[in-house]
């Protein structure tokens, strides 16, 4: 009998259903793009930002000290390996440049680097094989904004070292592309030539910068590096800051398998005698913009379905109004409160889900539209998202129909089978 009330209902106010059915569609749709956009493309806009600048840096366990240029590899291999983006040591001194001390960086450009065993297949229990993995790393991957006038540095041997020289430190020494210079260390000397000129915004346009190896010869310290700048994807940290050694077992594994910015230098740390430390300007302002943007996704699905709800609740308004002799004669035979609220709830409820399930169907495919067209990035919907736009374009139904029912609950059938 209660399905046959619903259904005839639902049948003789198709225009009405239809209303609040649309409010509910427009507000699943809505909230269905963004949420789905939200949870797909902070990982790409992490990536995005890690265009931007590296966020961790590496410096020697003590003073004086240098890391080792053969273990940097092992950043590679630490729990979370596919977050890193990409890493360059560095290695700086003070030379003198036509009798002008000026500084000069060697680091890594466009290293292919390789990393023993992190593939390892098994027959059984018995190890099989061992596959090298082999990477491209360096200032082209993790500093890509870097502006060259002329040529990056040739990744081959030759008689002449090259070098980029920042756009302030070639006016002062009187530097342009294809000049030969020649650098003094102590004892040490290498003729350099001009590859290019070198614009930046940062300190490295009053630099020279040439590849390590050049560098470490000219300063006699091969294989080794003063610090190293790691570009890595990091989820942003809640605002208490965590120390985990006082982390209980759980909370400590939930931790290091999260990738936040202190679990992953821990894990460089565990493999690389160096002390992490994150680059504060990159790795907090980062944080702060993807947290801003998805509290800029949840307060316009806020609205969309806010609006929703005041949708449904006009027409569901409009359809107790219609329908109070209606309601007048149920209660006179008998229906009590929770009878009338309960059948009123139904529709509601196969409003939202009808609406629901149209809308998530739309703003999926508009989720794959914005991606392209905003983002550039193909936008992969997931469960999670489209379960909640579910949730909610139902209880958006739901909450957008009280009022509405509260007030047929309290409709008076004497008065109303009366006429008055």
């Amino acid at each position: 009998m209660f399905y046959h009330l619903v259904s005839s209902a639902i049948r003789r106010r198709k225009l009405r259903i239809a209303l609040a059915v649309l409010a509910v569609v427009m507000g699943a749709s809505i909230a269905s793009t963004l949420l789905t956009v939200s949870f797909d493309i902070n990982d790409k806009m992490g990536k995005e930002l890690k265009s931007y600048g590296a966020n961790i840096l590496l410096q020697p366990s003590s003073e004086g000290a240098f890391i080792n240029e053969s273990e940097l590899y092992k950043i590679k291999t630490i729990f979370w390996r596919h977050n890193i983006i990409g890493y360059s040591p560095y290695l700086s001194d003070t030379v003198k440049i036509k009798d002008t001390e000026i500084v000069l960086s060697g680091a890594y450009f466009d290293e292919e680097i390789r990393i023993p065993g992190i593939n390892t297949t098994f027959i059984g229990n018995r190890k099989a094989q061992e596959k090298e993995e082999t990477i491209r790393t360096g200032i082209k991957t993790i500093a890509p904004w870097w502006k060259v006038d002329g040529e990056w540095l040739a990744q081959k041997e030759a008689l002449v070292g090259e070098a980029l020289v920042g756009v302030n430190a070639a006016e002062k020494l009187g530097l342009k592309q294809g000049d030969l210079f020649m650098a003094e260390s102590g004892n040490n000397n290498e003729t350099f030539k001009v590859s290019g000129i070198l614009s930046t915004g940062g300190d490295e346009d009053e630099q020279v910068t040439v590849s390590l190896k050049d560098a470490q010869m000219l300063f006699g310290k091969q294989g080794m590096a003063d610090r190293v700048v790691v570009s890595a994807l990091t989820k942003p940290e809640p605002a208490q800051e965590i120390d985990p050694s006082r982390l209980p077992p759980e909370q400590y594994e939930i931790w290091y398998c999260t990738p936040y910015i202190s679990s992953i230098m821990f894990q460089i740390e565990e493999v690389i005698d160096a002390n992490a430390r994150p680059i504060r300007q990159v790795a907090d302002n980062e944080g702060k913009l993807l947290k801003k943007f998805e509290w800029l996704m949840f307060l316009i699905t806020g609205i969309a379905m806010t609006t929703a709800s005041l949708g449904v609740a006009a027409a569901m308004n409009t359809s107790i109004f219609e329908r109070k002799k209606e309601i007048g004669l149920m209660k006179a035979i008998g229906a009590d409160g929770n009878q009338i609220a309960g059948l009123f709830f139904a529709e509601a409820a196969v409003t939202g889900i009808i609406g629901g399930a149209i809308g998530i169907l739309i703003g999926v495919a508009l989720a794959r539209m914005v991606g392209m067209w905003v983002f550039g990035a193909i936008i992969n919907p997931s469960l999670f998202p489209v379960l909640i736009s579910g949730l909610l374009s139902l209880a958006v139904a739901l909450f957008g129909s009280m009022l509405p029912v509260k007030k047929a609950v309290e409709i008076e059938p004497s008065v109303i089978l009366r006429g008055d």
